[in-house]
């Protein structure tokens, strides 16, 4: 990429960090204030993962997803303030009041809309911007140390211009029962709006907490949403993160997730896509103490021309460590989708376990979707897996349900349902679980009754 292209792309960027950091530099630690011109001097160099002919090679990761829509749109690139009341959030909560909730509107905290009660002793959950001021101790040794800004830009853009976001700290052996939800909303706004939410999740050695990070738009303009979460967990650790894209019709999300897990730390994580314009995920985990355990399972659905693509690096760093990945993937429409798998297994990392799958069904002929699971395994002593399948629905098992007194629309209904519920079912927060199973439920057979309709 040449330099005039990179600084066209990063100009609007580099002009409201510069206002930015004028005005929070003056309460900010001066580690916090390095960290941000860092990372802004990175993104400088590295801009936006953008597919130009003169901008070739592009990073093969890239490939399949092209952002110059999201490069060339000028974006209000700061939060802005809007007002939603209880009943707004009402569909895309999970029916708990008990809950710890923080709520972000725009990029704007809304203390109306969160409640944390409860904590038990040492634990903090909280506004990021608040830990920043009320304890840097605990937020400085995680902050931007998983997520390396360095290698790819659009961290680097999120470090650099994150406000605000979810802290949550919970101190060796302790435990926090009851969920916490952030929620990420966008509502109407006048010009296309970006927004950085920062995520930042610790759990000390034999702690353990459940977490689930909503994005949900309530608008179908246009807007960018790049977020970034981290997530540490230390010895015995036990971590059960959910991350649930509703974004609206017109959005771009972009999001990097990056898990690093101590010696028997564990985390499970789910990833369910169904909004959007443009998603792309980025999670990564490296598993960096013996025994670790890492389970990252994802589910989307997308139509008409949605684009979604899921990329996942997984990092065996020593051994005795086990990885167990399922993606699976429904395509109607004219929709796109990605999954690109990687496991890396070290020299020392003997002894790895490590199973990877990657199923798609397409409900549309003019559906498609680049699938790419691998390993890369430098290990003697390893049990390593890993496959994809692309299919339609069975001809036979719509037949045979059709038999049993169902007509084709349900029998396709059952089956696709029956397609997600298996990675539904895994999740371990029964709220969560209900209100995903009944939503996949609904979609799926509206989407039924549409092609029915459509005499397809």
């Amino acid at each position: 990429m040449t330099e005039a292209i990179k600084q066209a792309e990063t100009a609007r960027y580099t002009t409201f960090y510069d206002a930015f950091d004028r005005v929070l530099s003056q309460d900010a630690p001066l580690w916090l204030h390095r960290l941000r011109s860092d990372a802004m001097a990175h993104f400088r160099e590295l801009g936006m993962p953008v597919a130009r002919e003169i901008a070739f090679p592009l990073r093969e990761d890239w490939v399949y997803t092209d952002l110059r829509g999201i490069a060339e749109t000028s974006y209000h690139a700061g939060p802005v303030e809007a007002r939603l009341d209880e009943a707004a959030l009402a569909p895309y909560e999970f029916g708990q009041d008990d809950w710890h909730r923080l709520v972000f509107v725009n990029g704007v905290f809304s203390p109306a809309l969160s409640r944390v009660d409860g904590l038990p002793g040492g634990a903090v959950v909280s506004t990021l911007a608040e830990a920043l001021v009320e304890h840097p101790e605990l937020v400085r040794p995680h902050l931007a140390r998983y997520a390396e800004f360095e290698r790819t830009g659009l961290t680097a853009l999120n470090s650099a211009l994150f406000e605000n976001g979810l802290f949550v700290y919970v101190p060796r052996g302790g435990h926090l029962e009851t969920p916490v939800h952030v929620h990420y909303v966008t509502a109407g706004h006048d010009t296309p709006l970006a927004t950085q939410p920062r995520t930042l999740i610790a759990a000390g050695d034999g702690a353990s907490l459940k977490v689930v990070e909503s994005y949900t738009g309530l608008t179908e303009q246009a807007y960018l949403t790049n977020a970034v979460t981290e997530i540490a967990v230390g010895r015995d650790g036990n971590v059960d993160h959910y991350r649930i894209n509703r974004e609206g019709a017109g959005a771009a999300h972009l999001s990097t997730t990056q898990l690093h897990l101590e010696g028997n730390g564990r985390i499970s994580t789910f990833n369910m896509c169904m909004g959007g314009a443009l998603t792309r995920n980025d999670t990564n985990a490296r598993l960096d103490g013996e025994h670790a355990v890492v389970r990252m399972n994802g589910l989307f659905l997308v139509t008409g021309n949605q684009h979604v693509d899921n990329h996942t690096a997984i990092d065996h760093a020593v051994p005795n460590c086990d990885s167990y990945e399922v993606y699976k993937g429904i395509l109607e429409g004219r929709s796109r989708g990605v999954f690109n798998g990687k496991v890396f297994v070290h020299q020392d990392a003997q002894e790895t376990d490590a199973k990877q799958l990657n199923k798609n069904l397409m409900l549309s002929p003019d559906a498609m979707i680049h699938t790419k699971p691998q390993l890369e395994i430098y290990a003697d002593q390893v049990k390593c897996t890993h496959g994809a399948t692309v299919g339609q629905l069975d001809e036979d098992q719509i037949f045979y349900l059709r038999t049993r007194g169902l007509s084709h629309d349900s029998a396709c209904s059952l089956l696709t349902y029956g397609f997600a519920a298996d990675l539904i079912r895994r999740l371990r927060i029964d709220a969560v679980r209900s209100s995903l199973d009944t939503l996949f439920e609904t979609t799926i057979r509206d989407l039924s009754l549409a092609r029915d309709k459509a005499g397809r």
